[in-house]
């Protein structure tokens, strides 16, 4: 999607959202780790499209996935120690669009639905439902890559 238009990501928290750069600065070394108690289920991640895009692509550019690395990708021993998204539910500018299911895997993972055709201020909400497992706790998640534009 950053070939069309840039797009940006915040951790939904009782101060609002606030910035989670880690997620989308296309270096797999780097990793968002959920703060607080508990292991990470109910984060809740804002993907933000921008308020304004150029009129000629209101309506026009299709959204119709993402790519993730689940987990702190750099290190194996970081992988095992952070807890992994098993589980999440996608909302597209508040409504349910899926559940999906991720593999306990380093390697990339895709999600893929129907085209949605891109507005000014969409967002998509990825809501952590259940984790695999860390030694330490809180849920890494290492890269997000939206799909779609081409």
């Amino acid at each position: 999607m950053k070939c069309s238009f840039s797009w940006n990501v915040g951790v939904v928290n009782a101060k609002g959202t606030q910035p989670a750069k880690a997620l989308n600065d296309e270096r797999a070394e780097t990793a968002w780790i959920s703060e607080g108690p508990g292991s990470g289920v109910g984060a809740k991640l804002r993907l933000a499209f921008p308020k304004k895009i150029p009129a000629e692509m209101e309506g026009e550019v299709p959204f119709y996935g993402l790519d993730l690395i689940n987990g702190h990708w750099k290190t194996e021993e970081l992988w095992r120690q952070y807890a992994r998204v098993k589980k999440a539910r996608l909302l597209y500018n508040g409504r349910p669009l899926c559940d999906v299911t991720f593999a306990d895997s380093r390697r990339w993972q895709r999600v893929s639905f129907p085209d949605i055709m891109v507005r000014s201020g969409d967002v998509l909400t990825f809501e952590v439902l259940e984790v695999y497992p860390g030694e330490k706790g809180g849920v890494a998640i290492s890269e997000i890559v939206l799909q779609g534009a081409h």
